[in-house]
């Protein structure tokens, strides 16, 4: 299948947009905040904040993750709604495993590289081929995977976080990318897959983002465990500088003022 045209690129992109800001607004609008003291002061103010906050906070799923989606689709993509499940008890071996490789990233240790951690656990799981598991159960809170997506046999997982993330965050995104591995590997040994972690877009402009990331974004190894922006985007629609169509999307809207009077009805609409 052909990468899709930058027309379509950009028309899905806007599409996705403006559907995904006025779900999140048509489910917010009747929603009446909890009161808080700056409420006597500016509650227009603090009501915006509210909802910029929500919004944001909820960009992961209600935006990031369908846009991905679509493109992908347009890519000839196979989206895999399904949850990756665990072991319902982890093998000792396979935990075992999990455990030397991520002390072996949180000291340092260069052998410990994101091909070899990868390598690592598929390999303990190859004893699965002939001994299957037979007994999943849903993952732990914060270890789903938001983008499943397969072509030509080989699975990629991701999940959306945060451009500003910090050390607690990047551990993580580290462990979350090795606990899919062994999520994955335990129950289709044989099969092939790749994790990333999606800071969907550089809010540094032209400098590079892992220079202004926390610690360089470690433990997450950049390029091999974390993308960034065109790595993703181009990743997902086959074509080039995919992230300047999405911002145009934005932009777009924007200028057309497609979006206003949902937006003015809900930031300064007279609703008791």
């Amino acid at each position: 299948m052909p990468a899709p045209t930058e027309q379509q690129v950009f028309d899905i992109s806007r599409e996705t947009v403006i559907n995904s800001i006025s779900n999140f607004i048509q489910n917010r609008i009747d929603v009446v905040p909890n009161f808080q003291i700056l409420d006597l002061i500016i509650p227009v103010e603090r009501k915006i904040r509210s909802i910029v906050g929500g919004m944001e906070t909820s960009l992961g799923t209600t935006l990031w993750e369908p846009l991905a989606k679509n493109l992908a689709l347009l890519n000839g993509f196979e989206v895999v709604n399904e949850n990756l499940p665990k072991p319902t008890n982890m093998p000792a071996n396979l935990q075992n495993t999990l455990q030397i490789v991520i002390e072996g990233r949180n000291t340092r240790n260069p052998a410990f590289n994101a091909e070899y951690c990868h390598n690592r656990i598929k390999e303990i799981c190859q004893a699965y081929v002939d001994n299957p598991l037979n007994d999943f159960s849903p993952a732990p809170r914060g270890f789903g995977v938001d983008i499943w997506l397969r072509k030509e046999e080989v699975n990629y997982f991701f999940d959306t976080k945060t451009v500003q993330p910090n050390v607690g965050t990047l551990s993580k995104c580290f462990e979350q990318v090795i606990n899919w591995y062994a999520f994955f590997y335990s129950q289709f040994p044989a099969q092939s897959a790749q994790s990333r972690i999606v800071f969907p877009y550089n809010p540094y402009g032209e400098i590079n983002f892992w220079d202004k990331t926390m610690g360089g974004g470690w433990p997450l190894e950049p390029d091999n465990e974390g993308w960034v922006e065109n790595q993703f985007w181009d990743f997902c629609s086959g074509r080039e500088n995919t992230y300047q169509i999405i911002h145009n999307a934005f932009t777009s809207i924007s200028e057309s003022g497609d979006l206003e009077e949902i937006i003015q009805d809900i930031f300064y609409g007279n609703r008791e």
